[in-house]
């Protein structure tokens, strides 16, 4: 049980960690030429394509509540969470929806008090959830403070962190089928491009661009992007949601903007490190280890009550 626990918490380490280095391949993207909606629409398509090379075998229709769960999964994960991110990042600065992305957890916590087969959050949780958004804001505002949010910005950024809240919930029911993981992230996927075709008309996509992948750095980006950030990532976050619960998993999504600034330093050269950014790091680091360890705790002896 330990060792289930602890790749629990190895695949959630390790799935945030590669998100929080996405920035830097998504803006190697978007400065050489490609739009927020083509990075999305082809990393996803690309996921999709390998995670079948890699697995073929198909997954058979099970009835219509199952599928739709699939469909949802789609919606909520791969098409609104990406979308309304772009949305919300044409209305306000990237720093405020940054923060509010960061709730996702307290939103995934929220919706699994309706849930009857989800963990339930405790005191801990939201504790350890004030002291990583305090964390959070401490570094995303290091230059100053002027969380001046524009309220359609705000909205977009809410969905989408509402969005992978309620995603992060249908994974573990997902989880409960009893399939290869990598057949269910591949037909979440087959949705969530389903449901990206009228982005594709409403946002600025010229097939065009595409031939930029010709550049062998703009083609490691992109493969990146596709393979590790979405394909590879996406089964370890189902791996982490199945294992720990959605609500411990989502904890980890707290560390994002600090993997984020770290690598910026290292890799962009756009941060520079100060005393606020370690104290906001230091709480960040702090709120994910109470939301994770002292839940774990409190699951300990209530195992223990069940064996007397």
């Amino acid at each position: 049980m330990k060792t289930k626990t602890f790749t629990g918490h190895l695949a959630a380490l390790f799935t945030i960690i590669v998100w929080g280095t996405t920035l830097i391949s998504s803006t190697k993207l978007l400065t050489g030429g490609f739009s927020p909606a083509e990075v999305i629409i082809c990393r996803f398509l690309l996921a999709f394509v390998l995670l079948n090379i890699i697995y073929p075998p198909r997954l058979k229709f099970e009835g219509i509540k199952r599928e739709m769960m699939y469909a949802v999964s789609g919606l909520l994960g791969v098409t609104l969470y990406f979308f309304l991110e772009i949305v919300a990042l044409q209305y306000t600065k990237a720093a405020n929806a940054s923060v509010i992305f960061a709730t996702a957890p307290f939103f995934c916590g929220i919706f699994s008090l309706f849930s009857k087969k989800a963990d339930k959050p405790k005191l801990n949780f939201f504790i350890g959830f004030a002291l990583a958004i305090t964390g959070i804001i401490l570094v995303t505002f290091e230059e100053g403070f002027t969380f001046d949010l524009n309220v359609q910005g705000a909205l977009f950024a809410i969905g989408s962190a509402v969005s992978w809240g309620l995603y992060s919930l249908l994974t573990k029911t997902i989880g409960t089928y009893g399939h290869n993981v990598i057949q269910t992230t591949r037909r979440i996927f087959m949705y969530g491009l389903i449901f990206m075709i009228p982005t594709v008309f409403i946002f600025d996509v010229d097939i065009k661009h595409f031939a930029l992948l010709a550049d062998m750095e703009m083609l490691f980006n992109m493969l990146y992007l596709a393979l590790c950030a979405s394909g590879v990532c996406f089964l370890t976050w189902s791996k982490a949601t199945n294992t720990l619960g959605p609500v411990k998993a989502t904890t980890y999504i707290y560390g994002t903007p600090l993997v984020t600034i770290v690598f910026s330093y290292f890799f962009l050269r756009s941060q520079t490190l100060t005393a606020q950014l370690f104290i906001g790091a230091a709480l960040i680091i702090a709120g994910l280890v109470i939301s994770v360890t002292k839940s774990s705790h409190s699951e300990k002896k209530k195992a223990k009550r069940r064996k007397r």
